[in-house]
């Protein structure tokens, strides 16, 4: 028996608050044509997570305001797999409820972190109840169409999802997640995807990521393997886990703006070097191991930051201030004679790289950095239109407000999207500031 649907909703601060029999009207048209399923609508009140169903049930709550003392108990002992909780909320929600929320939903089965909802309108609602209607969706087969399925239809193409050879000698997962606590109450979290091609042919995931601290700085470096280069994943591995050990040795206990140059000028000399000493030990051309780098120190101080980057090869480095100007702080690297053609490591001698390396001094601290491959970037343009709703947004909503182990598989959810068109590997490092 399907579980019964409760969508509760905060009616404070509404310039006309809708009625629980609207509600539900609404809510059950967003489920027609599924089995019988018993929708109960009603407003938040005062002591609402002590009255919670017993029996087997989702919970849709809309916050409007902060929520009464004494909330969380109640509620973490109503959680499990039975009952499960999804929240939607507008802005004058407290963000200590939501982190609160989102912290205690995000083991349950299909976790979704709190849904914005950007204004307290019908509209607004409507897309609240547009997203939990898609969260529904996902409890499939618990939810089944009342309609007979479609009928069969030879597709052009049916993607399949196969795994990579667990025994090749340079195997390297199909997922990675990873995260660390930074420097100055900064966060590092990391997730790279297999793209549709390669889950489809069962090959390798040529991304890689690695992410690094020491006592003042904080250090990410992602890399795409060229997918024409038979070992491109060996070459992304060994270039941001020899370029994250040089950067780590080569720093300085009390460190000076100007050292970031030199740690990164270290990592791209380490990184370079590995790939030719890996090429002649195997017996390999060197073109085999194909990979775009990306590397970022971070040194924050009280008031303000460092940056020291460089980047090679396609892809997208961005960061928030803290009054929300986006900063991009490098420019994808093509080939000057075929614009269609990306630039490699090896496609260039070492110097010519380490003219690219750039210092930023920065009068505030940063919210967000990223770092990713353009599997995620390509996906992101027009820059000006999408980085802040599709990327720093959705961060905050849908990532960073989990609780830092938490939020690996929350950032690898957040880039395993589907999307025509979009077949690639994606890769994604994040830097963020708490509180």
């Amino acid at each position: 028996m399907p579980p019964i649907i409760h969508l509760v909703v905060d009616p404070r601060g509404w310039a006309s608050p809708p009625d629980a029999e609207m509600l539900t009207a609404l809510m059950k048209a967003r489920l027609r044509g599924y089995t019988p399923l018993t929708v109960q609508t009603r407003l938040l009140g005062e002591g609402w997570a002590a009255t919670l169903p017993y029996e087997e049930a989702v919970v849709l709550l809309v916050l409007s305001r902060p929520l009464a003392e004494g909330w969380q108990t109640p509620l973490e002992a109503w959680l499990n797999e039975q009952h499960r909780l999804y929240i939607a909320f507008f802005d004058g929600a407290e963000v200590a409820d939501l982190r609160g929320l989102a912290a205690l939903t995000a083991t349950q089965p299909i976790p979704r972190a709190p849904y914005r909802i950007l204004a307290q309108t019908t509209h607004g609602l409507d897309s609240a109840l547009e997203w939990f209607e898609g969260v529904l969706n996902k409890m499939q087969p618990t939810f089944v169409p009342e309609a007979p399925p479609p009928p069969v239809r030879v597709a052009a193409t049916r993607w399949r999802n196969l795994p990579s050879n667990a025994q090749d000698i340079y195997a390297y997962p199909d997922q990675v997640m990873l995260s660390a606590h930074g420097a100055q109450n900064y966060s590092l979290i990391g997730a790279s995807h297999r793209g549709k091609t390669h889950a489809h042919h069962g090959t390798f995931r040529d991304d890689a990521v690695a992410l690094g601290t020491t006592p003042s700085w904080n250090i990410l470096a992602v890399a795409d393997g060229a997918g024409t280069a038979a070992l491109a994943r060996v070459g992304s591995n060994l270039a941001v886990s020899s370029a994250l050990a040089a950067i780590r040795e080569s720093a300085p206990l009390i460190p000076s703006p100007d050292d970031l140059g030199r740690a990164i000028w270290a990592g791209l000399e380490a990184a370079y070097h590995a790939l030719f000493n890996f090429a002649t030990a195997e017996n390999v051309d060197v073109s085999d191991l194909n990979t775009t780098l990306q590397l970022l120190i971070h040194f924050p101080l009280e008031t303000s930051c460092f940056v020291g980057v460089v980047h090679v090869g396609d892809g997208l480095v961005v960061a928030e201030a803290v009054d929300g100007q986006i900063y991009p702080l490098t420019e994808p690297d093509t080939d000057p004679d075929d614009s269609g053609r990306t630039l490699f490591l090896t496609s260039a001698p070492l110097n010519q790289w380490k003219r690219r390396t750039k210092v930023y001094q920065f009068d505030e601290r940063l919210s967000i950095v990223a770092l990713m491959t353009d599997g995620l970037s390509s996906d992101l343009e027009p820059y000006d239109e999408l980085l802040q709703p599709n990327l720093f947004g959705a961060l905050r909503a849908r990532v960073l407000c989990y609780p830092l182990r938490q939020r690996e598989n929350a950032l690898l959810s957040f880039i395993s999207y589907e999307r025509r068109g979009s077949f690639d590997d994606r890769t994604l490092a994040v830097l963020a500031r708490e509180g």
